[in-house]
């Protein structure tokens, strides 16, 4: 119970951070892979978390106005020349490579400082 609060509560620190900027994410990324031990696998679960977020984000978009972002996928799908439900995915994964790596970037500097430390995290 308490790794899926854990889990919600990242997906919603990705859900606020995003409504800064895209940029936020690798930054919510590093701070949950630093405070996080690499046991816990911080940066599989900082990409899950971060694309759920992204999706609930274009989720709710697309519940909100279905004919406007149906137009956009299309028209940017098309002048990217990919389906519109690859363009989704590839948003997806986009947030998922930008929480992954931080994570992982953050996680292993916490290790290498832990281990300089003579801390065993």
């Amino acid at each position: 119970m308490k790794r899926w609060l854990s889990f919600a509560a990242l997906v919603a620190a990705f859900a606020l951070a995003t409504k800064l900027g895209w940029w936020a994410v690798p930054v919510v990324a590093a701070l949950w892979g630093f405070l996080r031990p690499a046991v816990d696998a911080p940066a599989a679960t900082a990409a899950l978390a971060a694309a759920s977020a992204w999706a609930l984000w274009l989720l709710g978009n697309w519940q909100a106005d279905h004919d406007a972002m149906g137009l956009l996928t299309t028209r940017l799908g098309g002048v990217m020349s990919v389906p519109p439900a690859l363009l989704i995915l590839l948003t997806l994964l986009l947030g998922a490579v930008l929480a992954w790596s931080a994570a992982a970037l953050a996680g292993a500097i916490a290790h290498s400082l832990a281990q300089r430390s003579g801390d065993t995290r």
